[in-house]
């Protein structure tokens, strides 16, 4: 016959229940290989593209309709599958593919599965903005980087990711770097990659690789700051302008608290998140801030700004008071009051933005040029490779250095465990007592 048209659907008794298209147009007859018993199509037993020589052809492409045929020979090593979001409905039978243009990948996944939008914006906000912001750019990376095979996030292909993970490692990232990359994939695939065996061996084989190392020895002399912060420029205060008064005070709270660039930024000098009492200040984080760890004792904890000397009686206490913070702050305050568009303690002192809450950006800038003008006011060079994020690290190995508990420590810094600190915090500062031992020893040169 020149041409077939089957423009209607067929009984569905003694069929298999699948929707059956309407066929198009086509110059030849073409049969199936499956009987219509009412079976169904009966597995090949030697494996897709095997032992089918005596099956019939079958249709052109275009008269299929569009299914997934899963491969018998997978495993779940290499692809990670789910239950399906709904009952009777297998959402893993068409695969999620993400594009690099994307602008929202995860949200468009979660939809997919049968999410509401309020429901995906209250999932999202389990992150903060930064979070998302870095896990999309490391997406779009992953998807360049699969190129002509894009990945599924509802059945991510385990080895894709080790090759993204190895080109990584091959390329000189951190391990640290590479648990990032490890959460930002699984949280757009919404699965526990790091559970995986493979990425645990993977991980632990490139800390023995490129193993982290820690600096043990200050990068800077607080003492030297110090003294240098009651020198000129920085005091007087009546006489200090506006910028050096930024940097000490910037400093000044930084050491004292042992806080996070982000909870710094936020301190907020309206009331009744700041008290003012005779000894210090007390701050209360707003309620509105999102700290790193969002818990109740992260958020519970108080941030406390000590007097230091109040009442000075000698020429040297006098000078130590010149470090008090509480006294610092208040004529920072009042410095800026005219000025002020914003409640956040510290604002921007110049340019198109002042008055301004300053960005965390600009605060760590403030505590690094902060360091370096006090080195160079005395006469030293200035340290390299200056971190804002050292001032916890040094604060805290101080403290413990002049008899603050470990506990002290953990409060102050809102570290829920001491094990923080000692892997990653305390510095090796100098003391007289590490030389005890080594002279004890060389002693034995002198005669009983």
């Amino acid at each position: 016959m020149p041409s077939i048209l089957h423009s209607g659907g067929r009984s569905t008794e003694g069929s298999t229940g699948c929707f059956q298209p309407p066929m198009g147009r086509t110059s030849f007859l073409c049969l199936s290989p499956y009987s219509l018993s009412g079976k169904g199509p009966q597995k090949n037993p030697y494996g897709p593209g095997k032992g089918d020589t005596d099956l019939s052809k079958l249709a052109k492409e275009e008269l299929v309709s569009s299914v997934d045929i899963p491969d018998p020979a997978a495993t779940s090593d290499t692809t990670l599958t789910e239950r399906p979001v709904t009952p009777g409905t297998d959402s893993t039978s068409r695969p999620w593919t993400a594009s690099a243009n994307s602008l929202d990948p995860e949200s468009e996944f979660l939809t997919s599965r049968g999410l509401s939008m309020a429901v995906v914006t209250t999932l999202k906000a389990s992150r903060k903005k930064v979070t998302f912001a870095i896990y999309h750019k490391i997406w779009k990376k992953f998807v360049t980087f699969c190129g002509d095979n894009p990945p599924s996030q509802s059945n991510p292909n385990i080895l894709q990711i080790l090759d993204f993970l190895q080109k990584g490692l091959e390329q000189g990232l951190s391990t640290s770097t590479l648990k990032v990359q490890v959460s930002a994939l699984g949280a757009f695939c919404d699965r526990p990659l790091a559970e995986h065996r493979w990425v645990k061996r993977f991980i632990l084989a490139s800390s023995r690789i490129r193993p982290q190392i820690l600096r043990r020895v200050p990068t800077w002399d607080l003492k030297l700051v110090l003294d240098a912060l009651s020198r000129p420029p920085f005091e007087p205060l009546d006489s200090a302008n506006i910028k050096n008064l930024t940097l000490k005070t910037t400093l000044l709270v930084a050491v004292t608290t042992a806080r996070r660039l982000g909870e710094i930024q936020a301190i907020s000098i309206k009331e009744p998140y700041m008290r003012v009492l005779s000894d210090r200040i007390i701050l209360t984080l707003d309620p509105g801030f999102i700290p790193k760890v969002t818990s109740r004792f992260h958020r519970a904890q108080e941030i406390t700004l000590p007097s230091f000397c109040e009442n000075p009686s000698t020429s040297r206490e006098a000078s130590w008071h010149l470090l008090d913070v509480r006294r610092i702050v208040l004529a920072y305050i009042k410095a800026t009051e005219s000025w002020r568009l914003d409640n956040n303690l510290f604002i921007q002192f110049q340019g198109k933005n002042k008055g301004r809450k300053a960005s965390k950006t600009s605060i760590a800038r403030w505590l690094k040029l902060a360091i370096s003008t006090c080195y160079t006011q005395q006469g030293k060079e200035i340290p390299t490779d200056l971190k804002a994020h050292s001032t916890r690290a040094m604060s805290t190995s101080w403290a413990e250095k002049r008899g603050a508990s470990l506990e002290q420590i953990c409060k102050a810094a809102t570290w829920a465990s001491s094990s923080t600190f000692i892997k990653h915090y305390r510095l090796d500062l100098p003391c007289s007592q590490d030389l005890s031992f080594g002279r004890k020893v060389l002693q034995a040169v002198i005669p009983p």
